[in-house]
C-alpha cells in the first residue's frame, strides 16, 4: 500500500503507463532554482494535468525563480525509492500517500486506523485538528509538506462474498510489502495477507495467487480488476491521506515571499482536485456496478464485528505502530462529531 495507497496512491499506482518526463514550464529569465517533483500518476489523467498546471503557477508566482519540473508516470519508482532519492537530492521533491510519508513522520499513520474515520467529513473535521500535531512533527525533520490531500477510503474487492471477518480470512488478501503498519494491522486480527506490489495486481488475481484486494475504487475500475474480485464490502477501510513533499534544503533556498505563494497556489489546486475525487469515485463505482460489481451492504451486528475486531487489537498496536496522544485525540473529536456537539 505504500506503492499506491503509492491507497494516493493506494493509491492509483494501476494507472501506471512510462513516458517521457517533462518540464511543465520553461523559465523565460534566470534559471531560479530548479525543483524536480516525482510522481506515481500518470501524466495523462485529471491529477497530471493538475501537476502540470501547478508547475505553471510555481513559476508564475514566483517569477521564474522557482522551476517544477514533474517526472510523471512512477518512473523514480516506490515511495521509499523516491524518498531515498530525495534525501540525497536527486530529485527535490514528490507525491506520497502516508505510508511513505511515516517514514519520516510514523505519526501520521494514526490518521488510518482500519474502520476508525468513518467517512469524509469526519475526515475533514479530525484533520484540522490533527495538521498542526502532524506539521510540528515534520518540521523536525529534513521534509516539507507543502499542501495535504484527502483521497478518499479505500474499500476491500473480494472474489466471494465478504460480510464479516471470518468471511475476509478464508481469502488471501493482497498487500504491499511496503505497508509495513497496515500489514501489521491486518496480521493482528488474523488475515491472511499475500504481499503482492500493485503492478502485479491483475496478473496475481488472475493466477488466484490472490483473491481480495483493498483499493480505492478509482484505482480497480480502469484495470477491470474487479472481474476478478466481483464483490466489494460496503465498509470504509481507512481514509487514503497523501501529501506533496519537498526536502528541507530545497525548501530552505526558497525564499519566504515565495514559499507563502508555492503554498498558497498548491493549497488551491490540490483543493480544487480533492473536491473532484467524491464524484470521480462514485462514478468508477456506477461503471463497475453496471459490469456485475455486487456491493455488499451490511446490517448493524455486522458492522459491529469489524468494529469490535479493531478496538481488540489495538491495545497491542497503540505505542507500537500508531501514536497514543494523536489516537486519543481523535476519539475525543469523533465522540464531538458522532454526538452532534
Amino acid at each position: 500500500m505504500k506503492n499506491y495507497f503509492s491507497l494516493f496512491a493506494c493509491v492509483f499506482f494501476t494507472f501506471f503507463c512510462l513516458t517521457e518526463a517533462v518540464f511543465a514550464q520553461r523559465g523565460t529569465g534566470t534559471q531560479g532554482e530548479l525543483v524536480k517533483l516525482a510522481s506515481p500518476l500518470p501524466r495523462n489523467t485529471d491529477w497530471g494535468r493538475a501537476l502540470d498546471r501547478m508547475a505553471g503557477e510555481w513559476a508564475r508566482v514566483t517569477n521564474n525563480a522557482v522551476r517544477l519540473e514533474i517526472i510523471h508516470d512512477g518512473r523514480e519508482g516506490t515511495e521509499a525509492r523516491m524518498l531515498s532519492s530525495m534525501a540525497t537530492n536527486n530529485i527535490q521533491a514528490a507525491i506520497f500517500t502516508s505510508f511513505g510519508i511515516s517514514d519520516f513522520c510514523p505519526a501520521v499513520m494514526t490518521m488510518s486506523i482500519p474502520f476508525h474515520i468513518r467517512n469524509d467529513n469526519e475526515f475533514n473535521e479530525v484533520f484540522k485538528e490533527i495538521q498542526p500535531i502532524l506539521d510540528a512533527q515534520i518540521r523536525r525533520t529534513n521534509f516539507h509538506v507543502v499542501s495535504w490531500s484527502n483521497n478518499g477510503s479505500v474499500y476491500i474487492f473480494s472474489k466471494n462474498q465478504v460480510l464479516v471477518p471470518d468471511d475476509l480470512r478464508r481469502h488471501r488478501l493482497a498487500s504491499s510489502p511496503e505497508a509495513t503498519s497496515m500489514n501489521s494491522v491486518f496480521r493482528a486480527m488474523r488475515f491472511n495477507l499475500v504481499e503482492a506490489d500493485n503492478l502485479e495486481l491483475g496478473q496475481r488475481l488472475a493466477s488466484d495467487m490472490i483473491n481480495a484486494i483493498y483499493q480505492i475504487p478509482l484505482a480497480v475500475a480502469p484495470l477491470r480488476l474487479h472481474r476478478s474480485v466481483p464483490h466489494m464490502l460496503d465498509l470504509p477501510i481507512a481514509p487514503v491521506l497523501g501529501g506533496i513533499v519537498i526536502n528541507r534544503v530545497t525548501w530552505d533556498k526558497i525564499s519566504p515571499e515565495h514559499q507563502r505563494a508555492i503554498t498558497n497556489v498548491t493549497q488551491r489546486i490540490v483543493a480544487e482536485f480533492d473536491a473532484t475525487l467524491p464524484r470521480a469515485n462514485a462514478n468508477a463505482l456506477a461503471m463497475m456496478r453496471r459490469d456485475g460489481l455486487t456491493v455488499n451492504q451490511l446490517n448493524g451486528t455486522q458492522e459491529a464485528q469489524w468494529r469490535t475486531l479493531v478496538e481488540t487489537a489495538m491495545p497491542s498496536l497503540l505505542g507500537a505502530m500508531y501514536d497514543r496522544d494523536i489516537y486519543n485525540r481523535i476519539n475525543v473529536i469523533l465522540a464531538r462529531i458522532r454526538s452532534g456537539r
